[in-house]
């Protein structure tokens, strides 16, 4: 009955016989025979074929589940085989939202393909709905985002903790009220904005302001209409953009203000017309995690990985508390 599962999963996952027998290089007569042939041992047919795209049945829908499991089970054993080699082989697939992807990941990854030639990385990226999905699903081994994950569902390794903090122009009216809070990139890489003593600005001080935000479903979004809420008004969005460093890079040019980490501010060039500020806030530091399933194998790559990023994280933060 799963002698020609590939196919049909490949067929499910493009709902598309066309696109699914291109993927296989496979004729779609062959292909759409070879489906036939599955439901015609089932007893059942596995897609409504009267539906655009095409849809499972009920039985189809359970066929699916089983498949599912059966290409964990061997996705786990093979990578059993890649810990008994001692990553010579193997593979390993890494999700993260768009700032982690840039700024982060890159050197950690480096790193391991430099250790572990053999081990195959990939890398995708994307809000935490669709990061969380495909590791549920087991297309990812390893997420690294700042977004709480279900404990129940997901085990997590400390990465590290990020300082939310405002990034103004200096030419803004505020700067001009509140010297004293203004910091510089200079401070934020002495770690000035985590001392008690360095003073911090209430949201409110910006109501007024238009802000360039990102998009629903990330976490610095849902922090900061958080803060504005806690400060009593609601932000004024004057642009939504996808990723942390595109509302950065338009804010470093006099447009607007936007919330950002200080893993960004720390891992980019100074920016001589921008100013930070520390909010006068309880909820304003956030840790993020590697995440992984909780019923999953976890392999000698992701052990390995894991090491790797935390040493690299914390080798980067001493050596930015000396600059």
């Amino acid at each position: 009955m799963f002698r020609n599962m590939e196919y049909v999963y490949e067929v499910y996952k493009e709902k598309s016989f066309t696109r699914a027998a291109k993927n296989l290089y496979v004729t779609q007569p062959c292909l759409s025979a070879l489906v036939k042939k599955t439901e015609q041992k089932l007893g059942f047919p596995i897609f409504n074929r009267n539906t655009s795209p095409l849809q499972l049945t009920e039985c189809g829908a359970e066929y699916i589940r089983y498949i599912e499991r059966m290409m964990a089970l061997e996705n786990e054993f093979e990578n059993y085989l890649n810990d008994v080699r001692g990553l010579k082989t193997g593979h390993l697939s890494i999700g993260s939202n768009n700032a982690f992807s840039a700024l982060v990941l890159p050197q950690i990854i480096s790193e391991f393909n430099r250790l572990y030639p053999g081990v195959d990385v990939k890398l995708s990226e994307g809000n935490i709905s669709y990061l969380e999905e495909k590791l549920f699903k087991g297309d990812l081994d390893l997420v690294l985002d700042n977004h709480p994950m279900d404990e129940s569902i997901y085990l997590r390794e400390l990465f590290c903790s990020e300082q939310l903090l405002l990034a103004v122009p200096a030419s803004d009216p505020v700067c001009a009220r509140h010297p004293l809070c203004a910091l510089t990139h200079e401070d934020i890489l002495k770690g000035k904005h985590t001392c008690i003593q360095t003073p911090a600005i209430s949201m409110d001080s910006f109501c007024s302001h238009t802000f360039i935000a990102l998009r629903h479903g990330n976490d610095t979004r849902i922090q900061l209409d958080f803060l504005c809420e806690e400060a009593g008004f609601s932000p004024k969005i004057q642009l939504e953009v996808d990723q942390l460093t595109t509302a950065y890079n338009i804010v470093c040019n006099n447009i607007g203000i936007t919330l950002v980490s200080d893993t960004l501010v720390t891992r980019t060039p100074p920016v001589s017309n921008l100013v930070y500020f520390k909010i006068d806030s309880n909820h304003t530091r956030r840790f993020a995690y590697f995440y992984y399933k909780n019923a999953s194998y976890v392999t000698l790559a992701m052990r390995e990985f894991i090491k790797l990023g935390i040493e690299n994280i914390q080798h980067n933060t001493k050596e930015d508390s000396t600059h």
